[in-house]
């Protein structure tokens, strides 16, 4: 399917949740929607759900492009990659370290719960992005 954007208002929180097989063109489709969704609707954190990839298949050029790209997310604001698989943890926490003076504030972690915490958000309540 790709992806699916959705956002908690009370909590001010843009998740993108990733899903099936994960290309270059997807990524990449991805984080153009969460910077214009970002953009119009500041301020707001996000939290980027690698969880529903079942196959991994972004390469380290991709992932350098968006390194070096403009973070989708202001850079004081908090955003937390959920990567829960060896290979997306380890390709996330690439993006992190190439980008890190963009975004020193992304953190990479390996549940969504970690994720909550992070955010101090208790009880998210995620709908659809109209």
């Amino acid at each position: 399917m790709g992806f699916v954007l959705d956002f908690d208002a009370r909590n001010q929180i843009l998740r993108v949740t990733l899903e099936g097989r994960l290309t270059d063109a997807i990524l990449l489709g991805s984080y153009a929607a969460a910077s214009g969704y970002a953009a119009s609707h500041p301020p707001c954190r996000g939290i980027v759900d690698f969880s529903e990839v079942t196959k991994f298949e972004v390469s380290s050029g991709a992932m350098l492009e968006l390194a070096n790209s403009a973070p989708a997310f202001p850079a004081a604001t908090m955003r937390v990659l959920v990567a829960p698989r060896d290979i997306s943890y380890g390709m996330v926490r690439m993006f992190q370290i190439l980008g890190e003076t963009k975004r020193p504030n992304m953190h990479v972690v390996r549940t969504m719960d970690e994720a909550y915490r992070l955010l101090c958000v208790e009880s998210p309540e995620f709908g659809p992005i109209s």
